[in-house]
């Protein structure tokens, strides 16, 4: 897996490419903590060009998420493939997450 992160304004726009599973997933969490403990109020996760995803790397979404929370911040999934939709219905965390398939969509909706 590649983490390519971008930031933006007040906040971090992660694309991700390949699977988020396994070894991947503490590289996957420690990207996430760095942006957020470096101040950033916002996330998007580009999940693109992401096939696969494990209940880790769902853990550290949803910490992500608390994490942000806190802070007045938000995080906003991006253009998720229908393997990863499927899981986030399953898991109810759909109504949890704000999920888009438009960047300036989730651009708008993270904007504090």
């Amino acid at each position: 897996m590649r983490i390519d992160a971008k930031n933006k304004d007040n906040g971090v726009i992660l694309h991700l490419n390949g699977k988020v599973i396994g070894d991947g997933v503490p590289q996957f969490r420690h990207t996430i903590e760095e942006c957020i403990n470096s101040g950033a109020e916002w996330l998007i996760i580009d999940l693109a060009k992401v096939p696969l995803m494990d209940s880790s790397a769902l853990g550290a979404i949803i910490s992500a998420f608390l994490k942000l929370q806190e802070k007045n911040g938000k995080l906003a999934l991006l253009n998720a493939q229908k393997g990863i939709l499927d899981v986030l219905a399953i898991t109810k965390l759909d109504s949890l997450f704000e999920v888009y398939d438009d960047m300036q969509m989730a651009l708008e909706a993270v904007d504090l």
